[in-house]
């Protein structure tokens, strides 16, 4: 999975400057995150197996959703650094949970945020 980056949310993320908050995570942007992680995870997983085209599709759509969570997270007061953290931690979880059947969400939802846009 070397191909799998998120340069563009330190971008993003590198642009904010808000005033630190200590909350929970709205449940908008729990489910962009966690989708979006879910994303990344399939894109490895495709990629392993040699599809291209998927892993590339599922990347993209990761991306995306970081961009408008963050982008969420960010307008809800939450700093850059916190940010960082808080993908870090759905990354991890996501794989867990996909691995034993405890996604929080339903990925069949997920493609839905990404609206048009796909």
């Amino acid at each position: 999975m070397k191909f799998l980056t998120r340069p563009f949310a330190i971008v993003l993320l590198a642009v904010a400057a808000t005033p630190a908050v200590a909350q929970p995570v709205p449940a908008e942007a729990d489910k962009l995150l966690w989708c979006a992680s879910a994303f990344y995870w399939l894109a490895g997983t495709a990629a392993d197996a040699g599809d291209t085209e998927e892993a590339a599709m599922y990347d993209r759509w990761s991306k995306r959703l970081l961009e408008i969570g963050s982008a969420s997270l960010i307008s809800s007061g939450f700093q850059p650094d916190t940010i960082e953290e808080l993908v870090t931690r759905y990354d991890e979880a996501a794989l867990v949970q996909l691995a034993d059947n405890t996604a929080p969400h339903d990925i069949a939802t997920c493609p839905a945020l990404l609206g048009d846009w796909r």
